[in-house]
């Protein structure tokens, strides 16, 4: 597998840092009207500020925008390109209390026509969160602990699907690579930590709203420049690509599997504590086929499921692996395929456990 940074690197991965950012720095073409290969394509950021996450003040020094009572934000469209430059005739929120340099970076995002604020509420306080996402909202700065300086967004589904941060950037890590696939990217948790671990990302969702909003969330972070983003729907665009050619395909280094779970009702699985969420349970399609369609694009797939799923099935997975004989570290012969799970904690709560297989297996 290609590593960034790692034996088998891009061209452009070995290029030196200051032409690598004058090469983004250049404005990407229209798409071409319709479908392209992927689907629908969400064009990519022009470049991002050169601001650093790190550098913006700590969760307990943030300093709050005071917004007038009778405010009215009007919903933007859902796809960004159809709004004006100016996102709509959004009133500005009062910004006294924000330093000038970090209110002219907000101001410019906001002005950014992928801007999507309006599109689905974005919840401040406690009392206006709706029952159901309650506990997700309390958890919003382990989700996105940037939450209360940027101003990010989730739809409903986003709250209780998006992966934590924390675990997020880990798996980053260990997926770190050319180009990666994040084929189920919802509001861009997985996809945003992806972009500072690898050299381009491939986001995909078959939602318009959600596809907006992780646009919108990875323009906010700095980060939109790495990533296309690609109206599709997975199921459909891996069983095409494995029609095509080779010479058609487009390379693909890791694929990052995190498919819908079935809503929060998947911890009635296993409730006596047993790990018996079955794959038969994953959406769109059952989570076995979902892996064998996933294998001729690449071996090198992350898999992350609920904490209390079947892990005998996760692990027979492995044997459906054509890899090449030769694909361990420094040429070593594989006796045998393996799969390497990992539980996600946050704190003292395990959240989910990620299955890697191929190149991914930790010295694999």
């Amino acid at each position: 597998m290609r590593r960034r940074g790692g034996r088998g690197a891009s061209i452009f991965a070995a290029l030196p840092w200051d032409l690598k950012s004058t090469l983004r720095a250049n404005p990407v073409a229209e798409p071409p009207s319709g479908s392209s290969s992927r689907g629908d394509l969400l064009p990519t950021q022009p470049p991002s500020d050169d601001h650093e996450e790190g550098d913006d003040p700590e969760e307990g020094d943030e300093q709050e925008v005071q917004v007038e009572e009778e405010e009215v934000v009007v919903a933007v469209a859902a796809t960004p390109d159809e709004a004006g430059p100016s996102g709509g005739n959004r009133k500005r929120a009062a910004n006294a209390l924000v330093s000038p340099s970090k209110r002219q970076r907000t101001d410019d995002h906001e002005r950014h026509p992928w801007d999507c604020t309006g599109l689905v509420p974005r919840y401040e306080k406690a009392a206006d969160v709706p029952a159901h996402l309650k506990k997700y909202f309390y958890q919003r700065h382990s989700l996105f602990p940037a939450y209360s300086r940027l101003p990010l967004l989730l739809d409903d589904t986003g709250w209780f699907s998006v992966t934590p941060s924390e675990i997020a950037e880990h798996i980053a890590e260990r997926c770190r690579s050319d180009v990666i696939l994040d084929a189920f990217c919802g509001v861009g948790g997985n996809a945003i930590a992806f972009a500072r671990t690898c050299e381009r990302v491939i986001a995909m969702d078959n939602d318009i709203t959600r596809l907006s909003l992780a646009r919108h969330n990875a323009l906010h972070y700095g980060v939109a420049d790495r990533i296309e983003f690609v109206l599709a729907d997975y199921v459909e665009w891996a069983r095409e690509y494995a029609r095509r050619g080779a010479h058609a395909r487009e390379e693909v280094d890791v694929v990052f599997l995190s498919p819908p779970w079935g809503g929060p009702e998947y911890l009635s699985f296993g409730a006596d504590g047993s790990p018996t969420y079955p794959l038969s349970a994953v959406l769109p399609i059952p989570g076995d086929e979902l892996f064998a369609i996933t294998a001729p694009i690449t071996p090198n797939i992350a898999y992350y499921l609920p904490r209390n799923v079947d892990v005998e099935e996760v692990a027979s997975l492995a044997n459906t692996l054509d890899v090449p004989q030769k694909d361990a570290e420094n040429g070593a012969e594989r006796g045998r395929e393996w799969v390497e799970m990992e539980e996600e904690w946050v704190g003292d709560k395990l959240k989910a456990v990620t299955a890697y297989y191929g190149g991914l297996v930790d010295g694999g």
